[in-house]
């Protein structure tokens, strides 16, 4: 059986509704026995009594272990299932020898063996009913005198044809879980797939960061939020200094490493509430939400500050810079006015001398930075 099967198996209920049918099995047949011997005074007797009662403790006895099992160690076995229902069903018909139909009961084990949706168990369970089978008809002379040659073979035609229609059973159920494990994959591979293709749709590929696109859609959002619900919002729009220069002089791939370098960087130095995103070329965007002025304005210059200190092998360990705009969002404006005073403040940053952030009235002059 497949490892979809196992776990079907294990997760639905099965076992702990088969041990209940057995402790309600024991009950029923113990009143049916005592009411069928009751009413046959040939059978009344204090012998009979004792079967009833030593046969009673010992189904109680295996159907006990296989609860103690269960509950305890958390064991759920296809085979103790099997081997209860046969000691059951051989029970009964040592008990009741002389009721010519009595044997048609060791079809029980056999159906209890499809709930294992294995072949081998339901072929291991019409082996041991019929070596069962056997082994009572040859030490029960109730049992032969009450089974003519016919009945014995339309015992065995009853065992055969269970058997085959178990098996039948067991081979629609494999082959259907089968269909619903493909089915499962299937269904799995596209909604990795289909988050693979989500992620690249709103992700930029080189610095991992979210891309133009993204970005204004969930910056429409949170100016709708800060519309409705005062939600304190600023825009920063970040340009690496001469960066062309850089391209031109070291080459492309040159240029690629240090647009890791500062998306790395700024995703590291913004708050978990901040949205980062590459805007273009060698621009950044990152949405400041739930603070002031002064403390976006402070991590930009933290982010400003971290670059210029860095020294880069790839540029002969130089440092490269970037330029800053900061707006913040004033309430009714709209996104295009956000955009136009993040942009104006960033063409100030660099037509002052670049490497600085300047938002509204803070303008600050890295010198030695």
């Amino acid at each position: 059986m497949n490892h979809l099967l196992l776990e079907l198996a294990n997760k639905r209920q099965t076992y702990r509704k088969m041990l209940n049918i057995y402790w309600v099995t024991i009950v029923l047949t113990v009143i049916l026995e005592h009411f069928i011997h009751r009413s046959s005074p040939p059978f009344g007797s204090n012998g009979y009594l004792q079967g009833l009662i030593l046969q009673a403790l010992l189904l109680g006895a295996v159907t006990g272990i296989a609860e103690m099992l269960y509950r305890y160690r958390k064991v759920q076995s296809d085979n103790l299932l099997l081997v209860t229902a046969t000691i059951y069903a051989s029970s009964i018909i040592y008990i009741n020898p002389a009721i010519g139909i009595v044997p048609a009961i060791y079809i029980f084990p056999i159906l209890t063996s499809v709930l294992s949706f294995k072949k081998n168990r339901i072929l291991t369970a019409f082996t041991l009913i019929l070596l069962c089978f056997v082994l009572i008809y040859a030490l029960s002379p109730e049992l032969r005198l009450s089974m003519q040659p016919f009945h014995i073979i339309g015992v065995l035609f009853l065992y055969i044809g269970v058997t085959v229609i178990a098996l039948a059973i067991a081979a629609s159920g494999i082959e259907l879980l089968d269909h619903l494990k493909h089915a499962t994959e299937t269904k799995q591979e596209l909604l990795v797939k289909t988050i693979i293709m989500d992620k690249l749709a709103k992700m930029d590929a080189l610095t991992d960061l979210y891309n133009h696109k993204t970005f204004h859609e969930y910056l429409e959002k949170l100016i709708e939020q800060s519309e409705c619900n005062e939600l304190p919002l600023q825009l920063a729009i970040m340009d690496i200094d001469n960066f062309k220069k850089i391209n031109d002089t070291y080459g492309h791939w040159v240029g690629d490493i240090i647009l890791q370098r500062v998306a790395n960087l700024i995703k590291e130095t913004v708050t978990p509430n901040d949205f980062v995103a590459r805007y273009g070329g060698e621009e950044f965007a990152v949405i400041f939400t739930e603070k002031t002025p002064e403390s976006s304005f402070t991590i930009a210059e933290e982010i400003r500050h971290k670059l210029a200190v860095t020294l880069h092998p790839e540029l002969d360990s130089q440092a490269a810079t970037l330029s800053i705009g900061l707006q913040d969002y004033v309430k009714g404006e709209g996104k295009e006015s956000l955009f136009k005073g993040a942009d104006a403040s960033l063409y100030t940053a660099k037509r002052t001398g670049k490497n600085k952030t300047v938002a509204h009235s803070y303008i600050r002059d890295p010198k030695g930075a």
